[in-house]
């Protein structure tokens, strides 16, 4: 669903709490939201601006879905589906209380973009004897150390290929750290970075191939 859906789904709820699955994650939006922090439990919630919403807000709180039984004890369930939730809030939801409630969340600063171009890296010295040596020397901007890997009976090409992959994995994944707002992210969106940074790590095989 679109933030424009979210937030026409929500705009005639009175009496329920929609939870929507995303990832290892439940998450609330807008009156959903404001049910789950007054009626269950005080997350902290995340108010961002959007574009698509013409510069209007999305308020939002979320939970792993492994702490669902003990966030949503007592609820009565209305719908169950795979990646949505329907529950009966405790009591009506007051459409003034949710405004002012929306009001006094903070807007959450917006992410920094960064681009990996921004890395200057010197080219690297490949050995091409039987036990290969590849020195890898640091990527400007990263503290300068060297780092020495021994692939004992790889060819040279197969040892650039471990190279290749092995540098730009760490320049993506140093770049994508240094551009994350951990001021400003709650422990939710933190968690959720970690796991999509888990992600995107891939291992080499024996063979130099991505597994």
């Amino acid at each position: 669903m679109t933030s424009r859906e979210f937030i026409q789904e929500e705009a005639g709820n009175e009496d329920r709490i929609v939870l929507y699955r995303e990832g290892l994650f439940w998450k609330a939006y807008e009156r959903s939201a404001y049910a789950v922090c007054t009626q269950i439990r005080p997350f902290k919630p995340t108010k961002r601006s959007l574009k698509t919403l013409d510069g209007g807000a999305l308020v939002s709180i979320g939970f792993p879905c492994s702490t669902e039984n003990r966030v949503l004890d007592g609820l009565t369930c209305l719908e169950t589906g795979a990646d949505r939730l329907v529950l009966s809030a405790r009591r009506p939801i007051a459409v003034g209380e949710f405004e002012a409630w929306k009001a006094s969340v903070p807007l959450a600063l917006p992410r920094r973009k960064t681009v990996a171009e921004g890395f200057r890296v010197s080219p690297p010295h490949v050995c091409t004897t039987a036990s290969e040596v590849v020195t890898v020397v640091a990527c400007d901007d990263v503290p300068a150390e060297q780092e020495q890997k021994t692939l004992t009976g790889l060819p040279a090409a197969t040892a650039q290929t471990n190279y290749d992959f092995t540098l730009s994995t760490a320049i993506t994944v140093a770049e994508r750290v240094r551009g994350f707002d951990l001021a400003s992210s709650t422990p939710m969106e933190c968690m959720l970075f970690i796991s999509d940074l888990k992600k995107s790590l891939s291992t080499l095989d024996d063979r130099g191939s991505i597994r």
